[in-house]
């Protein structure tokens, strides 16, 4: 089972173990990078659980998602995915494609196994989570507040 994260400096071309889990260990998940502000952000979606401790031969489909945070803290986040309650759910997975569509700010989920091959195909908006598509970072020269001299 997996429960661990490296890292790779491709300036050194060096590893290094980040002691950094994210809840128990799993595996077959599905993984998507994506450009977030302030700071980049890693999706994982479902895969198989080891939810009791019993590794492979234990583990249950999962539906979570988890976001690593690439800002200058990593950290695991498990947001709260903003669905109505009568909204229909994916059933929970393991070897799913996952892509990012940036002009929705949305995670397209296709497929996957869930004791049977599945050919079905889900959105999640996750526009709270990586932000808006655009950011003002900097203002020069620096005046002071913006504030549009409304009365």
């Amino acid at each position: 089972t997996f429960n661990d994260l490296f890292m790779l400096d491709v300036e050194n071309k060096d590893w290094s173990d980040v002691d950094l889990a994210w809840g128990v260990p799993r595996w077959n998940c599905s993984l998507q990078l994506v450009e977030a502000i302030p700071a980049w952000c890693v999706f994982v979606f479902g895969g198989t659980a080891d939810v009791n401790g019993e590794g492979r031969s234990g583990g249950i489909f999962d539906l979570r998602i988890g976001v690593l945070n690439l800002g200058e803290e990593l950290r695991w986040n498990e947001p709260e995915i903003e669905m109505k309650k009568l909204d229909p759910k994916p059933m929970p997975r393991e070897h799913s494609a996952v892509c990012y569509d940036p002009e929705e700010s949305r995670l397209i989920i296709f497929g996957g196994w869930a004791n049977k091959w599945l050919d079905d195909v889900w959105q999640i908006n996750v526009s709270s989570i990586v932000g808006p598509p655009y950011a003002i970072l900097k203002v020069e020269p620096p005046l002071g507040p913006v504030t549009g001299n409304m009365q």
